[in-house]
């Protein structure tokens, strides 16, 4: 049995929250003996917040790739973990585990919908999984001829997500789209999470260049 049990999608959370709460208590460490100390009265305190707030975002950043390391390789599943943390900026970049997996263990372990409904309307398909096929909207493509790359756009507090793909549809039509998250009736992470497995299984590993 795994020491850490938990599904891709909430570690991922646990993660991402993590790396929250390193940042916070590295700068407020760093504040209070700034305060106490008061070493560096010729420096303004702009200057002085700012190297506060790089060094809380570097506590963030190694806090969580230790994490990471300690959490990661215990799981049930490294490698998509890992590609998946990648995807979302939490730590250092890694790329070790099995590209071994059972696809339908991996959707059942972590209760994955491959079927995916429009946010607006319950009843209507947007996005779907089937091996080696992907549907969205009415297009159907194959995954040896999908290309995709994921972005987040920058839009208001959160940047909006968006996977850009070019591939040969079901009439032999080369497509150009994007796959807007925020239109998807879905969890966090889940959509990309998708993409990462049947890509690893059916496509072209796409992911292992994040």
């Amino acid at each position: 049995m795994k020491a850490f049990d938990f599904n891709i999608l909430t570690t991922v959370n646990i993660l991402f929250y993590s790396r929250i709460a390193i940042s916070l208590i590295g700068g407020f460490v760093l504040l209070l003996f700034w305060e106490q100390e008061q070493k560096i009265n010729s420096m303004s305190n702009g200057i002085i917040l700012i190297g506060i707030l790089f060094f809380a975002l570097l506590c963030g950043l190694f806090g969580v790739t230790l994490l990471k390391r300690i959490i990661i390789p215990r799981s049930k599943y490294p490698l998509v973990l890992n590609l998946l943390c990648n995807m979302k900026g939490l730590g250092k970049p890694d790329y070790y585990g099995s590209l071994k997996f059972d696809l339908n263990n991996i959707i059942k372990d972590n209760k994955l919908n491959l079927t995916l409904f429009y946010i607006n309307n319950n009843q209507y398909p947007i996005l779907k999984f089937d091996n080696n096929k992907i549907t969205y909207y009415t297009q159907e493509y194959d995954w040896e001829t999908f290309n995709w790359n994921y972005k987040v756009i920058p839009q208001g507090k959160n940047g909006k997500e968006i996977l850009a793909f070019e591939a040969i549809n079901q009439n032999n039509t080369k497509i150009k789209d994007n796959i807007e998250f925020e239109k998807i009736n879905a969890r966090e992470n889940e959509i990309l999470l998708l993409f990462i497995i049947h890509d690893l299984v059916f496509g072209k590993k796409t992911s292992f260049y994040y």
